[in-house]
């Protein structure tokens, strides 16, 4: 599975580690790095801040960063409703300028819309990225269960690869384990909130205040575990925890070299979808939209 980093600004050095890294196309001009590069298109930020776009616009814009892929323009919905017939367009336009590279979007519609989207998109491609599980402010009801079962109604119905957006940490990876390809950026949330992730565990508090969210703190021997595994795996910075830069970094170093080790019940869920067939999980997306 193909991991890639979000990263917003350069701040965060981790084009150092060699991996693909996702940008967005509002906030960058031309990437500095070598690194294999995809462009996410801002469209929840557009919707959010209301920005007027023009797809011409969004052309200029991506001739320019001369990334490796680029995600369509699109219109993200509430789950289990109908997507915006822009997001169609939109595509079409794209694909007539920078064809294959350009990745189309398929977020957490209803069955119909998911067989729809999946009927027109394969005329032209064999790469869809899920958007299902990003943003969570559209996921009103916070039902984790949903996005994952619309996932596997993608992943029955789409004979190609899929890409799995905001899902590359390593619990997420173990929920969506057969996705060919991921991103993230809680690596910097997370040292932005006083976090590290603990290999096979999860994240702990490390931060001096006291804690106001159901994080734990960091117990020493879990600091035993991470400061062992980054010895182990030749970390190549410093390693410090009283800056969310140097937290950040670390929380990259573990997230990309490490798998997520305990039991969940989102991860026994999704494993029991992945044995279903089409029409068990379409039903199981019915029941979870009503």
């Amino acid at each position: 599975m193909k991991i890639i980093l979000g990263i917003p600004d350069l701040k965060i050095p981790v084009w150092t580690f060699k991996q693909p890294l996702m940008i967005n196309q509002l906030n960058w001009d031309r990437p500095s790095w070598e690194n294999e590069t995809w462009v996410d298109s801002g469209g929840y930020q557009i919707m959010v801040r209301g920005i007027k776009v023009e797809i011409e616009k969004v052309v200029e814009k991506y001739k320019i960063l001369d990334a490796t892929q680029y995600m369509s323009l699109d219109i993200p919905s509430i789950p289990c409703h109908k997507p915006s017939e822009l997001n169609y367009k939109y595509f079409e336009y794209l694909y007539t300028v920078f064809d294959k590279k350009i990745v189309p979007v398929i977020h957490a519609y209803d069955p119909e819309s998911i067989k729809k989207s999946i009927d027109f998109y394969s005329q032209y491609t064999d790469l869809v990225a899920f958007g299902g599980i990003v943003p969570p402010t559209l996921n009103k009801s916070g039902n984790k269960k949903l996005a994952v079962a619309i996932y596997y109604l993608v992943r029955k119905l789409w004979k190609g690869k899929i890409h799995v957006l905001g899902a590359g940490s390593p619990f997420m990876r173990k929920v969506y384990f057969n996705a060919d390809s991921v991103d993230t950026s809680t690596y910097r949330v997370k040292g932005i909130h006083g976090m590290v992730i603990i290999p096979g565990k999860g994240e702990r508090y490390v931060g001096n205040r006291k804690i106001v969210w159901g994080t734990k703190r960091a117990s020493e021997e879990e600091l035993e575990i991470l400061l062992s595994f980054l010895d182990k795996t030749h970390y190549p910075f410093q390693i410090r925890f009283d800056n969310w830069i140097d937290r950040s970094l670390i929380n990259a170093w573990v997230l990309l070299n490490s798998e997520y080790e305990s039991n969940n019940p989102l991860i026994r869920y999704s494993k029991k979808l992945d044995t279903f067939a089409e029409d068990e999980i379409e039903e199981e997306v019915n029941e979870l939209c009503m």
